[in-house]
């Protein structure tokens, strides 16, 4: 029954969180039975406590490890396709095109964060995760990531003002942010945003 509900709910590659798995009339202990079971007999990997995967294999037919950030993706970004956070600080800088520098330690801010700012070790990888400001859906991620990048500016990027708000202009239009989805959550945010609007400029879509 277990290998049949993985089988229709997991693709290869996809990690499996004992905690998501949801099957009525099976205790925890069973689960962890058939669990072991699975992996004993190579059905299934186990990536790390409570972490499983259907092994994706190469082109020599060797199976695939999972790698740390895909795992984090899955536990802290988008889990079981839905959208759960958004990766925000240095890391966001970065991938917005805000910051050239590539940090060692990425950063997410995710409904899943088991605290207001916790270090946590996948294998050898180093994540910090961080609580949102208000819990992250598929339609406001794009809003935060926008606030958080202004947020976090003056620490994240050494661009000119004018630079950062060009990119930032780009991507509100790109993700339709308007006036009024600002309005909803900046209020969640310190004061040093509206300092951080003006001097770049920044424009959102006007309707």
């Amino acid at each position: 029954m277990l290998y049949e509900y993985l089988k229709e709910n997991y693709i290869l590659g996809e990690p499996i969180f004992t905690g998501d798995i949801d099957i009525p009339g099976m205790t925890e202990e069973n689960l962890r039975y058939h669990l072991k079971k699975l992996t004993d007999c190579g059905s299934i990997c186990r990536f790390d406590p409570g972490v499983y995967y259907f092994p994706k294999t190469d082109i020599f037919g060797e199976r695939i490890s999972l790698s740390p950030d895909t795992v984090a993706l899955h536990k802290y970004i988008v889990r079981r396709g839905k959208r759960v956070g958004y990766f925000s600080g240095y890391t966001l800088a970065n991938r917005m095109g805000l910051s050239t520098q590539v940090p060692f330690t990425q950063e997410i801010s995710s409904n899943f964060a088991p605290a207001l700012v916790r270090k946590m070790t996948i294998k050898n990888r180093q994540y910090i995760i961080r609580r949102p400001v208000v819990e992250v859906t598929e339609e406001n991620a794009p809003v935060l990531q926008f606030l958080d990048c202004l947020k976090d500016i003056e620490k994240c990027t050494d661009m000119e003002p004018e630079k950062c708000g060009r990119i930032l202009t780009e991507y509100a239009r790109k993700n339709a942010i308007t006036k009024e989805k600002i309005d909803r959550f900046i209020a969640n945010y310190p004061l040093k945003i509206y300092k951080a609007i003006y001097e770049t400029e920044v424009e959102y879509v006007s309707s």
